[in-house]
């Protein structure tokens, strides 16, 4: 199957091609939503018939994807004001998305785009098994590549204005995302399912997440405590 990072997020590429028409941040998590499930493998649940039937768009991926999109805008200033620069990657760029508004209409289509692209892809690599490798080569490179087109032309600025700036606090941050993400993972291996790389590695993408989120919450309050006079 092809692999949920980074291959299916390319469908970002409407993004770049009609920036009023789609929410990027919606795309490319509905692109993922469908292989998030297999976080859930081992625990006796229809996994695969709750993410990628054709009742997933309105029980899982659309309502799934919705929250994270949320919470992802919600922690993007304070975590890409982290980053390094990253040269034309541009990283820091992205925490303007925090500020970034869609009409509810265009997120959630935006949305079932992303997961119905997820599915249509998977469809195809059943009946052409192989061209798997030649996707995960493709998805690498073809991810890396949109990334760099969209920070040298500084697309997100020229979308959503300039990114807020909020002073970093690297200490904190990081510490937080280590000590959530480092005993989260180590617990990943004695899971059922473990064994399954798609399972393992979904389970990885969500560690990263809670690690990140977490850390932009420390560091949230932190700022927002005022300091103590002696």
């Amino acid at each position: 199957m092809a692999l949920t990072v980074p291959t299916h997020p390319l469908i970002v590429a409407l993004k770049v091609w009609r920036p009023r028409w789609f929410d990027g941040v919606a795309l490319a998590v509905g692109s993922m939503a469908p292989d998030l499930a297999y976080a859930l493998d081992g625990f006796n649940l229809p996994v695969w018939k709750m993410s990628h039937g054709l009742r997933s768009f309105v029980f899982w991926c659309v309502p799934l994807t919705m929250v994270l999109t949320w919470l992802i805008r919600w922690a993007a200033p304070v975590v890409a004001g982290h980053l390094p620069s990253a040269g034309p990657l541009a990283l820091r760029d992205y925490g303007v998305l925090g500020h970034s508004r869609h009409p509810l209409v265009v997120s959630c289509w935006s949305a079932l785009i992303g997961a119905v692209s997820h599915l249509l892809l998977d469809f195809a690599e059943l009946h052409l098994p192989m061209v798997e490798n030649v996707l995960h080569v493709l998805g690498f490179a073809g991810l890396l590549a949109l990334m760099a087109h969209i920070g040298r032309r500084r697309l997100l600025i020229q979308w959503h204005g300039e990114p807020p700036l909020r002073p970093s606090r690297p200490l904190p941050f990081w510490a937080v995302t280590v000590a959530v993400a480092v005993p989260l993972a180590a617990l990943l291996p004695l899971l059922p399912g473990a064994e399954l790389m798609h399972t393992t590695g979904n389970r990885l993408l969500i560690v990263a997440g809670l690690a990140l989120l977490t850390a932009a919450v420390v560091t949230t309050r932190l700022r927002a405590t005022p300091p103590v006079n002696a």
